[in-house]
């Protein structure tokens, strides 16, 4: 598959709300996009309290019936 020059999206950012944003977009049946990290996918994940290492998924609980990520 050759890569496209130009993006519908580009999120900046591969923490919980891009990766959040990246699985909506899916959702929508959107395929041109990108995701944008500086660093490592989900590395801000490791920066955050020990308290919130267990986030349980969660159900779509709005209007839009789209997975909501708590992001």
């Amino acid at each position: 598959m050759e890569k496209p020059e130009a993006f519908d999206v580009i999120v900046v950012g591969a923490g919980a709300a891009g990766i959040g944003v990246g699985a909506v977009l899916k959702d929508l049946g959107l395929e041109n996009f990108a995701i944008l990290e500086q660093h490592k996918i989900g590395v801000s994940f490791r920066r955050w309290p020990q308290e919130m290492y267990f986030i349980t998924p969660s159900l779509p609980s709005h209007g839009f019936g789209h997975l909501d990520l708590n992001a």
